[in-house]
């Protein structure tokens, strides 16, 4: 098994949030809101099996989604946005994210 770690940061307005890693709903959460100050807004950790995991993310009120294969291998980080304009990015990364 591998770590998997999603940070929710920058463009979180309140949002509901749904998050499925492998077809698994592994985070409901109303209310995510990104400090303006840090860009962050929520984190949540799971296992997973390593070798490459979709995880699926989506704000069901805003009808935005996005499906995203990381390859995971222990651990594993994965930052989750929201851009100006409603779309949903993500970056990965083998070290933590940094908050201030």
């Amino acid at each position: 098994m591998a770590l998997l770690t999603v940070d929710l940061q920058d463009g979180f307005a309140g949002d509901f949030v749904v998050i499925r890693v492998n077809e698994r709903e592994v985070f409901r959460r109303e209310g995510v809101k990104t400090r303006f100050q840090t860009g962050y807004a929520d984190s949540f950790e799971v296992n997973v099996q390593e070798g490459s995991a979709t995880v699926e993310v989506a704000l069901p009120k805003k009808n935005v989604s996005k499906s995203i294969t990381v390859q995971v291998s222990n651990p594993i980080y994965l930052g989750v946005s929201i851009t100006p304009e409603g779309k949903i990015s993500y970056r990965v990364s083998q070290e933590p994210f940094g908050y201030l």
